[in-house]
């Protein structure tokens, strides 16, 4: 039986939805951010509302300066890439903000894995 990249990677994305859906209706599960410079890389944003994924640089427990943001849908984002206006001092932070202003998740993540 033969499966085409596209079918492997819709099954993918369900495993990991899969395995994320513990976290509630809202979830950020981050890439490889360990060459992060100009772009920071999420895996899969989930999202109950249209809302905007914020970057912010992460040190020492406490949110930085905000290095930039994307607009994600309501439901499943997958490959989603974030430009920076300057690379990470540290360690980045997402932050999943809904229309309202509201925060539905966050999510730290290692620049230096």
């Amino acid at each position: 039986m033969t499966f085409s990249l596209k079918t492997l990677s819709a099954a993918a994305v369900i495993a990991v939805a899969g395995s994320a859906a513990f976290a509630g209706p809202n979830y950020i599960i981050p890439g490889n951010q360990s060459d992060t410079k100009t772009v920071a890389s999420v895996d899969l944003v989930r999202a109950d509302e249209n809302a905007t994924l914020q970057v912010y640089n992460f040190h020492g427990g406490e949110r930085g300066a905000l290095l930039g943001s994307a607009d994600v849908n309501a439901g499943a984002n997958t490959n989603v890439k974030v430009r920076l206006n300057a690379s990470p001092v540290s360690d980045v932070e997402f932050v999943l903000v809904g229309s309202n202003g509201t925060p539905l998740a966050i999510k730290t993540a290692d620049t230096y894995q």
